[in-house]
């Protein structure tokens, strides 16, 4: 990122779903986003993968802009975020809730794979900005969100948590 001190505001914001997948072949799990009104429960193979529907939780997918210096983050391979539950201790994401303080929030920002098998997750750009974002304005509250990708999850699929479904979940007072 630049040297800029970011004010960051939402911008391309949509409405829509995470829609969770999984291959009954290979036990592999993949999630997107869809703007459709109602989420897309179709079957169909690819390859060597029979992917079924697993279930959806509302969502909105939005970048984020810098007012000061007109920087965008793309979060397109952020597919939702979730305020974790977690308490597994053997579980990063869960360790770092058992940590903190009950002013203290952890986000899971998930992305398409829940596997990781090819190694991609949200990048660190937009970790980084999000963190900026969630952070603002609440620092004089005493309170903090860490935002956190998803890989950090011993298993994502079995994680607690709210994934965020409209725009006023994202305002922490």
């Amino acid at each position: 990122m630049s040297d800029c001190r970011h004010e960051w505001a939402m911008c391309n914001l949509r409405s829509g779903y995470l829609v969770v997948e999984g291959c009954w072949e290979c036990g592999g799990r993949s999630s997107f986003f869809s703007a459709e009104p109602v989420p897309p429960i179709d079957e169909y193979r690819e390859g060597r993968h029979f992917w079924m529907y697993r279930g959806s939780f509302q969502t909105v997918k939005f970048d984020l802009k810098c007012h000061a210096c007109g920087t965008i983050v793309n979060l397109d391979d952020v597919n939702g975020l979730m305020l974790s539950d977690c308490t597994d201790h053997d579980c990063q994401v869960g360790a770092l809730v058992n940590q903190q303080g009950a002013d203290t929030l952890v986000y899971v920002a998930l992305c398409a794979d829940s596997t990781h098998a090819q190694g991609k997750c949200v990048s660190s750009a937009g970790i980084e900005a999000l963190s900026q974002y969630f952070n603002k304005n609440i620092e004089a509250l005493g309170r903090k969100v860490l935002v956190v990708p998803c890989k950090l999850c011993n298993s994502i699929d079995k994680c607690r948590g709210t994934v965020i479904a409209d725009v006023g979940l994202t305002d922490i007072q």
